[in-house]
């Protein structure tokens, strides 16, 4: 089913509840103090053969409906291999189905929480789990509370920032060692560097000012032409002009 939604199933004690089986009695791995719990007389948990056998009295159930949502953006692929987002929180192009995000975020989660740790056989808690829900390491201390929900939060967005990715990348684990990926090509633009004038707005204003300015100085210029003496552009010509104000201005 395309549903992200998840429960997780805590089991353990609380301050009334211990383990007996144990002497002297000791508290169970996980206390339910303050949470809303199930009494079950013969216990909730895990046995693994005669040796482990990991059951409380006490349970609880967390779940999760994280209700994800894609959104559009863009990228700037660097020369040096790093991806930088430049825009975010657009409509989605429909590169990537909808549907399936929860199915991402929920196997994701789950396959990371479930995962035994290597060479652990004694606890079916993980570091990851342990450190999303406990307020303490789940392999070695006793009578660890639960984090309250804006702790977990925090800490499922810290976990899922990353795991996420590597699924939406197209991971994917061929038997117990292989990894390959799954890619889909999609439309994208290059980039490249070659010289180029550039100006300021302003200064373009300026230039296209000037030149309306000039053009229609030179179409009065051209109009006017008939108009002149005809003077040759020389020193003599400039002395005959120059007598000839000083004439009229007497």
């Amino acid at each position: 089913m395309n549903t992200g939604t998840s429960a997780y199933l805590f089991f353990g004690g609380n301050s009334s509840f211990h383990d007996n089986t144990m002497s002297p009695a000791a508290r169970f791995a996980i206390n339910l103090d303050n949470l809303p719990i199930t009494f079950v007389e013969q216990g909730v948990g895990v046995i693994r053969g005669p040796d482990i056998r990991l059951v409380g009295p006490l349970a609880t159930v967390l779940l999760c409906d994280p209700q994800p949502k894609i959104s559009g953006g863009h990228v700037r692929l660097e020369n040096d291999g790093t991806v930088n987002i430049t825009s975010s929180g657009q409509p989605p192009d429909g590169s990537f189905p909808s549907t399936t995000a929860n199915l991402i975020f929920s196997n994701a989660l789950q396959d990371a929480l479930a995962e035994l740790e290597v060479l652990e056989v004694a606890n079916v808690v993980n570091n990851i789990a342990a450190d999303t829900f406990m307020a303490a390491d789940g392999d070695t201390e006793q009578d660890i509370a639960l984090l309250d929900i804006p702790s977990i939060n925090k800490n499922m967005d810290n976990l899922m920032s990353s795991a996420a990715k590597a699924f939406i990348d197209g991971y994917r684990k061929v038997g117990s060692t292989n990894v390959t990926f799954d890619l889909v090509s999609v439309p994208g633009l290059g980039e490249g560097q070659q010289l180029a004038l550039t100006t300021s707005k302003e200064l373009f204003i300026v230039t296209v000012v000037l030149d309306v300015i000039t053009t229609a100085l030179l179409f009065t210029l051209v109009r006017s032409a008939p108009t002149w003496k005809g003077y040759p552009f020389n020193l003599t010509s400039v002395f005959r002009l120059l007598s000839e104000g000083h004439t009229k201005e007497r």
